[in-house]
C-alpha cells in the first residue's frame, strides 16, 4: 500500500455532496488515505476488485455500498472497465454536521450494505438517482433540485438505518497517531533495509505488542505491510517509467531481481514485464 496521506478536499460546488466517477482505464489503486469527509463507495456495475476499510478487506460486489467513516484509513485495488464501475460520494464534514445538527459527525455501520435488500430500498433509490444524474450531467434546474433532494434523502436514510449508538469497532475509528507515524515511516523508507524492531522501539513499544497493535488496525503485520508498499511502488514505476526491471527492483527495496520477480508474480499473477506491456498504455482515467 502506498503512503497514507491526509486528503484535502475542495467542496466549492453548488451541490454540497461531491461525486467522483473513476473511469475505465484498467488497474487503478486509490492510495491509503483519510479525510474528514464521510466517503461512500458504490459499485454500480460488475465486481471491480477489493477495498480496504480500516483493517478489513471487502470483495467489491454489484449494488453494494461501502461506508467509510471520517478519518478512517481506506484504499482500493481495482480494475475498471466497461463492465466494472465504481462511483464515490464524499459528504463534507461541515455540511454533514449542519444537516444532522450535531457537533460531532455520526458514526455509521455496518460498512458493507447490499442495497438490493429490503431495509435499504429507499437508500438505493437515492443513490441510483445521484448516479444517474452524475453519468448524464445535464444540470438543468429540475435535475439540480432532484439531485439536491436525493442528497438529503441519502443522509436521512443513513441516520435512520446506520447510526451506531453502541460500541465502535476498529474499522469505524480514526487511525491512532502512533500508527500514522509508523505507516509514514514505512512509506518514506520502503527502499531501505527496515527494522521493525527498531521502529517499534522508536514508538516506545515492544516488537510483539507493536505488531499486534498494527495488525488490529491495518489488517496485516508491519513486515507484510512493508512488502505491500514495495510491490505497489514497483507496479507504479512499471507503468509510469521506462526504467529496467532490475532498476525498479533495486529502487523499491527488493534484495534481488529474482526475489522481485517471484514476489510480484505471486501477488499480481503476472510477471513484471507482462504487467507493464498489458497496462502501461492505459493510464488515462477520468
Amino acid at each position: 500500500m502506498p503512503r497514507p496521506y491526509h486528503e484535502r478536499l475542495n467542496f466549492g460546488r453548488e451541490l454540497p455532496l461531491q461525486l467522483i466517477s473513476h473511469g475505465t482505464g484498467g488497474p487503478k489503486a486509490v492510495l491509503p488515505h483519510w479525510h474528514q469527509a464521510v466517503e461512500l463507495s458504490y459499485v454500480y456495475r460488475g465486481h471491480p476488485g477489493i477495498g480496504h476499510i480500516g483493517s478489513s478487506t471487502y470483495q467489491l460486489e454489484t449494488h453494494h455500498l461501502y461506508i467509510i467513516n471520517s478519518e478512517v484509513v481506506h484504499s482500493f485495488e481495482t480494475i475498471l472497465d466497461q463492465d466494472n464501475q465504481i462511483i464515490t460520494f464524499l459528504l463534507p464534514g461541515v455540511w454533514l454536521r449542519t444537516v444532522v445538527d450535531q457537533e460531532q459527525l455520526p458514526v455509521w455501520g455496518p460498512l458493507d450494505l447490499d442495497l438490493n435488500t429490503p431495509p435499504y430500498h429507499d437508500l438505493h433509490v437515492a443513490i441510483q438517482t445521484l448516479v444517474d444524474n452524475a453519468i448524464d450531467p445535464t444540470m438543468d434546474r429540475a435535475t439540480y433540485l432532484i439531485s439536491l433532494g436525493a442528497e438529503y434523502q441519502l443522509v436521512g436514510e443513513l441516520i435512520k438505518r446506520l447510526t451506531v449508538k453502541g460500541q465502535l469497532v476498529n474499522d469505524q475509528l480514526p487511525l491512532p497517531q502512533p500508527l500514522r507515524e509508523a505507516v509514514n515511516e514505512l512509506q518514506e523508507h520502503y527502499a531501505d533495509p527496515v527494522s521493525i524492531a527498531a521502529l517499534a522501539a522508536k514508538l516506545n513499544y515492544s516488537s510483539v505488542y507493536f505488531s499486534r497493535y498494527f495488525k488490529a488496525y491495518l489488517g496485516t503485520s508491519p513486515k507484510a505491510y512493508l512488502g505491500q508498499v514495495r510491490l505497489e511502488r514497483a507496479a507504479e514505476r512499471l507503468l509510469t517509467t521506462q526504467e529496467s526491471i532490475q532498476t525498479i527492483a533495486r529502487k523499491t527495496g527488493f534484495r534481488t531481481e529474482k526475489n522481485f520477480f517471484v514476489t510480484f508474480k505471486q501477488h499480481y499473477q503476472l510477471t513484471p514485464k507482462t504487467y507493464r506491456e498489458r497496462y502501461a498504455a492505459r493510464q488515462v482515467w477520468s
